[in-house]
C-alpha cells in the first residue's frame, strides 16, 4: 500500500476505535435517562448489561479468522453498521423489547471493532512503528467514551437523550462513509485459511501467558470502575463519580503521550514503567483520605493502565504476523472471558481489601509479562508466524 493509503486506513482505524469507546460507555451514559423514560427495573438494567457483554464476546470471537481470510474492509463496515443500528434502536425505543437486541448489536459491533482495528494497525505497520501506532489508536477509545459522556451530560437538561443519540449517529454515519472510501490491506490467508495453525495457537504458551496479562489488565480496569467510587465513598468522600472521568481522561492523555514515548523507549521498558505507575496509584488509593489524594490516585491509575494493551498487542502482532487477526481474537477473547469470570467470583466481596488485591494483580502482571518475554525470546515461534 502507498503511504497515503496507509494513513487513510489508519484514520479509519482510529474512527473505529472511537466507535468502540462509545460502545463501552453507551450503557452507563444513557441508562439513567432510559430508566426514567421507560420505567426500567433493576432486572431490566441487568439484562441490558448482559446483552451488551454478550455482544462484545460474540464480536471478539468472530473477527479474527474473518479478517485473516476475507480481509478487513467488509467486517469493519459491517461492525460500524451494527453499532449505528444499535444506537438508533436505543434512541427510537418505546419499550424494553427493542433495547435488548439494540444493546447486543452495539456490543457485537464494538467487540469486532476493538479487535479488528488493532489487527488492522498491526498489519499496516512494521515492528518499529507498530507500538507507537497502536498506542495512539488506543487513545481514540477514550475520545469516543468521553464524547458520548460529555454529550449526554451537557444536554441532559435541555435536549432529550434520544435526540442526542440521533445527532451522534448522524455524525458517525459521515465517519463511516469516509471509511467506506478507504482502501484496506489485502487478506493474509485469502486462498485457504490455515486451520491447523489456528488450532495450535490455542495452546501456544506465549499467546496464553500474554493473554493472561491482558486478562489481569481488564480485571483491574473493570473492578476499579465498579468499586473505586464505592471505596472512596465509604471513606467519607463526596463527588466520587468525577474520579472515574479523571481516570478516563488520564488514560486518554497517557495514550497520546505513549505514542510518542514508544518511539524513544523500548516497549518492554515502557510497560514496566507504566505498571509501576499503576502500582503507585493503588498505594495512593490505600492512603487517600481526602479528595485531592483520591484524584491523584485515579490519575496514576489512568496513566498506569494506558500501556498494557498497546504494548502486548504490538508484540503479539509481531510474533504472529501471518495470522494476526486470529492471534488478537484469541488474546482479547481470553482476556474478556477471564476478566468476566474473575469479576463474577470476587465482585464486591473484596471491597474492604480492594487496593491490596489490585496491587497483587499488578505484581502478577509484571511476573507474567516477564515470563512471556522469556518464552518469546527463547522460542521465536517462527513456525506459527
Amino acid at each position: 500500500m502507498k503511504p497515503k493509503q496507509i494513513t487513510q486506513a489508519y484514520i479509519a482505524a482510529c474512527i473505529g476505535m472511537a466507535f468502540f469507546g462509545i460502545t463501552m460507555v453507551a450503557l452507563g451514559a444513557v441508562l439513567p435517562a432510559l430508566s426514567r423514560h421507560l420505567s426500567l427495573t433493576a432486572a431490566h438494567q441487568a439484562t441490558l448489561a448482559s446483552a451488551l457483554t454478550g455482544g462484545i464476546f460474540a464480536g471478539s470471537i468472530v473477527f479474527g479468522p474473518v479478517c485473516d481470510h476475507y480481509g478487513h474492509k467488509g467486517i469493519f463496515l459491517a461492525a460500524c453498521v451494527m453499532v449505528l443500528l444499535g444506537l438508533l434502536g436505543i434512541a427510537q425505543a418505546r419499550g424494553f423489547a427493542i433495547l435488548v437486541p439494540s444493546y447486543f448489536l452495539v456490543g457485537a459491533g464494538g467487540g469486532i471493532l476493538n479487535g479488528q482495528t488493532n489487527t488492522l494497525v498491526s498489519d499496516l505497520y512494521d515492528t518499529r512503528r507498530r507500538g507507537p501506532r497502536l498506542s495512539l489508536l488506543g487513545a481514540f477509545y477514550g475520545v469516543g467514551g468521553m464524547a458520548i459522556t460529555l454529550l449526554v451530560s451537557l444536554f441532559k437538561y435541555t435536549v432529550a437523550y434520544d435526540v442526542v443519540l440521533k445527532l451522534l449517529v448522524a455524525f458517525m454515519v459521515l465517519c463511516a462513509i469516509y471509511c467506506a472510501t478507504v482502501r484496506f490491506p489485502a487478506p493474509k490467508a485469502a486462498q485457504s485459511f490455515p486451520l491447523g495453525k489456528a488450532v495450535r495457537m490455542l495452546g501456544d504458551p506465549v499467546l496464553l501467558v500474554m493473554s493472561l496479562v491482558l486478562m489481569l489488565e481488564s480485571t483491574i480496569e473493570t473492578i476499579t470502575n465498579n468499586l473505586s467510587t464505592i471505596y472512596f465513598q465509604n471513606h467519607g468522600l463526596d463527588d466520587v463519580v468525577l474520579l472515574l472521568t479523571v481516570m478516563m481522561a488520564s488514560l486518554t492523555v497517557a495514550r497520546f503521550a505513549l505514542s510518542w514515548l514508544a518511539g524513544k523507549i523500548a516497549q518492554q521498558s515502557l510497560l514496566y514503567l507504566f505498571l509501576s505507575v499503576l502500582l503507585a496509584g493503588f498505594v495512593m488509593v490505600l492512603l487517600g483520605r481526602n479528595f485531592a489524594m483520591a484524584t491523584v490516585a485515579m490519575i496514576l491509575i489512568g496513566v498506569g493502565t494506558a500501556a498494557t494493551y498497546p504494548v502486548v498487542l504490538g508484540q503479539i502482532g509481531t510474533a504472529y504476523a501471518q495470522l494476526s487477526g486470529t492471534a488478537f481474537g484469541i488474546a482479547i477473547t481470553t482476556a474478556l472471558a477471564g476478566s468476566t469470570v474473575l469479576n463474577a467470583m470476587v465482585g464486591s466481596l473484596l471491597l474492604h481489601i480492594y487496593p491490596y488485591v489490585m496491587m497483587a494483580a499488578v505484581a502478577a502482571m509484571m511476573l507474567l509479562y516477564t515470563a512471556g518475554n522469556v518464552l518469546l525470546k527463547n522460542n521465536k515461534y517462527n513456525s506459527l508466524s
